[in-house]
């Protein structure tokens, strides 16, 4: 499922953040990447959804919550919806 992790499309390698960003596809990934790691982070520190609606991922040697869609949680679930939404219109601009 295309919305089954918040960012499904990041940490797929090493090199998770390019040094040099040339493109404006390459500069739409990175602000993608950002905004679901900081809202990731945001909600998994203040406790706002349990633990069983985050994701383990590994940024370098950096352990990273990321927010999933969780059947347990539905406002996790709507979170992540409004982030595919929001990640579909930067898309459009």
């Amino acid at each position: 499922m295309a919305t089954a992790n918040f960012c499904c499309f990041m940490l797929q390698s090493a090199a998770i953040f390019s040094n040099k960003i040339s493109t404006e596809q390459q500069s739409l990934v990175l602000v993608k990447r950002l905004l679901a790691i900081a809202v990731s982070c945001i909600t998994y520190l203040r406790g706002i959804f349990p633990e069983c609606a985050y994701g383990t991922r590994y940024l370098d040697d950096l352990c990273v919550k990321i927010l999933k869609e969780d059947k347990n949680c539905p406002s996790s679930s709507q979170l992540v919806k409004w982030y595919v939404i929001s990640s579909s219109y930067m898309e459009s601009l």
